[in-house]
Formats: C-alpha cells, sequence, structure tokens
C-alpha cells in the first residue's frame, strides 16, 4: 500500500533506501525502532519469537505492503522478527518524526496515516480467519491459494500456474500451525490425487486444485 502520504515523503527525499538477501534480517525481536518499512520489492517475513524459542512466521507481505506500524503508536520496540525471503527485497524506511510533521502540514494525510494501520490490522485478521479453518489440508490449500495470489510466477497459465515459494517445508508447517510429518502427509495425498507438484520450494498448482479448492472452500465455515 503506496499511500499518498508515502508518495511524498519519497518526492521529498525523506526516506532511507536498503537492499536484502534471501534470509538477511532486516529488524530483530526487540529491536528500537522509530520508523515504517515499505517493501518496495521482494518479500518480507514477520516471524514471532516464542518463549521456547521457536520461530513462528504468522504473515508473508509483498510488494507495496507496510510493516513496522506499531512505532505510529509509540511502540518504539518490536514484539517480531522481519526477514527477506527474497533474494532481492528492497525497503524505504520512513522516520515516525517525518510522518508525523508531514501530516501536521497537511490534515488530509491523517486518512492516509489510518489506512497504514488499518492494512496491518487486515493482514493479522485475515491470518487468524485462515488459523481457524478446523483441518491442516484445508489451511494448506488456503495457504497455496494465498501463495498463489502473492507468488505465482508470470508463465502461470489457466492450466496450472508456478509458484516459488518463500518457505521452507518447515516454515510452511509452522505457517498453518502443523508439524512437518503432517504437513508432508498432506502434500503427498494432494500430489496423489494430482492436484498439485511439490519440490522443495517449486509448486505447480493444477487445473484441477482450483477446482477442488471450490468446491470445498464454501463448507470450511459451514459446520
Amino acid at each position: 500500500m503506496k499511500t499518498q502520504l508515502l508518495n511524498t515523503l519519497v518526492e521529498k527525499g525523506l526516506y532511507k533506501c536498503s537492499n536484502y538477501t534471501l534470509n538477511e534480517t532486516i529488524l530483530k525481536c526487540k529491536c528500537y525502532s522509530n520508523s515504517i518499512y515499505l517493501i518496495k520489492e521482494g518479500i518480507v517475513k514477520i516471524m514471532q519469537i516464542t518463549y521456547e524459542g521457536e520461530e513462528i512466521v504468522p504473515v508473508l507481505l509483498t510488494k507495496g505492503q507496510v510493516f513496522g506500524n506499531d512505532a505510529i503508536y509509540g511502540e518504539f520496540y518490536t514484539t517480531y522478527k522481519s526477514e527477506s525471503a527474497h533474494e532481492n527485497t528492497l525497503i524505504y524506511e520512513f522516520s515516525i518524526a517525518d510522518i508525523r510533521a508531514t501530516v501536521r502540514n497537511n490534515i488530509t494525510f491523517h486518512k492516509d496515516l489510518l489506512l497504514l494501520l488499518k492494512e496491518e490490522h487486515y493482514q493479522a485478521e485475515r491470518r487468524i480467519k485462515s488459523l481457524r479453518i478446523r483441518s491442516a489440508e484445508e489451511r494448506l490449500i488456503l495457504t497455496f491459494i494465498e501463495f498463489f495470489n502473492k507468488f505465482k510466477h508470470p508463465s502461470s497459465t489457466e492450466e496450472q500456474a508456478f509458484i516459488k515459494s518463500p518457505l521452507t517445508q518447515d516454515e510452511l508447517a509452522s505457517y498453518i500451525r502443523t508439524s512437518r510429518v503432517t504437513t508432508n502427509q498432506i502434500i503427498n495425498l494432494l500430489k496423489s490425487k494430482s492436484l498439485i507438484e511439490y519440490n522443495n520450494k517449486e509448486i505447480v498448482l493444477k487445473k484441477d486444485f482450483f477446482t477442488y479448492y471450490k468446491k470445498t472452500s464454501n463448507s470450511w465455515y459451514m459446520t
């Protein structure tokens, strides 16, 4: 989401541009940050750290999305870790001080500020809704649909969609909140039905996968 507020900050040169390689940390957990971050290119994993030290990936963000909005509320110490999930992730960083000064000088930017906050809450709500689906198979199918919308290759056709997953299979299991063994079993089941092909991070969604998804998705929230 690139609002007029952020456009204005870019036009005034009030931003910092940084490149990150695959798996490079952008912000550490409990790191001080008085900025918000716009993904100009690439993919960012937002990870929460449990008390046991496990890294959970609750949200994947892509081009045009913003993170770090807690700083707008005055929460300057991050409660999550952010990491690049792409070979070349380009991040624009905007200081909260510059954002507040720009909003003070132009009251119409208040709406843009609210939109930034709304977008982060929307992403969280979508993930919560997905994880409330009862079966691990349904959660994985919904995740593949998310990957299709965000990461499909331009050469994808109506017959099959090519996707490069930003997650390893361990991370994928964490993303749908189940074990790697269960995730592997579901993947093999979908492969046996000729709905997908799966090889490491390379995923192919067959035409029948989308038919299967449409037939089953309507019943997910019925019972």
